[in-house]
């Protein structure tokens, strides 16, 4: 095979690879709005709640290995739905902290593991080299096809 081929095949081995990412993400995200009515953001966010409840909003951005802009942006839609709350941090007036309520985690009962968490999961258990030269030939990758605006939305969320 010639190097023109080789290239060309490696592009669509890329493109197949993020295809069957976006149509995980997709099918995950629209079987649970149609089945429990939450996206699989709100899912993530609720799961690391349960886990340690009583977290800042920052400390859930860290969480989600997302930007804080965008979990407020989910907080509020699970704050609507009467699934999670806001308060005032017991050791630190000055700092809110978001929690489940009792019907979020009656709600959390119904829900599986979510897509973000195996994709997390997969990457945490890689070898830090390899994440590293990931992030960056993505990074160089999403700048180059000039897909990148602000800060991007939690999986499953669109920030509309």
């Amino acid at each position: 095979m010639d190097s023109v081929s080789e290239y060309r095949s490696e592009v669509g081995e890329v493109m197949d690879y993020i295809r069957h990412i976006f149509k995980a993400l997709r099918v995950s995200s629209s079987q649970f709005e149609k089945e429990l009515g939450l996206s699989a953001a709100q899912i993530f966010v609720m799961k690391k709640l349960k886990m340690e409840p009583g977290l800042s909003i920052n400390d859930l951005a860290l969480r989600t290995t997302t930007h804080q802009s965008s979990v407020s942006v989910v907080v509020k839609k699970l704050e609507e739905q009467g699934l999670v709350s806001r308060t005032v941090s017991q050791e630190d007036s000055r700092k809110v902290v978001v929690s489940l309520t009792p019907s979020g985690l009656d709600k959390l009962g119904e829900i599986p593991r979510t897509v973000q968490e195996e994709m997390i999961e997969a990457l945490q258990k890689m070898n830090p080299e390899k994440t590293a030269v990931l992030a960056q030939v993505m990074k160089e990758f999403v700048f180059n096809a000039g897909i990148i605006e602000g800060n991007a939305p939690m999986f499953g969320e669109d920030n509309r």
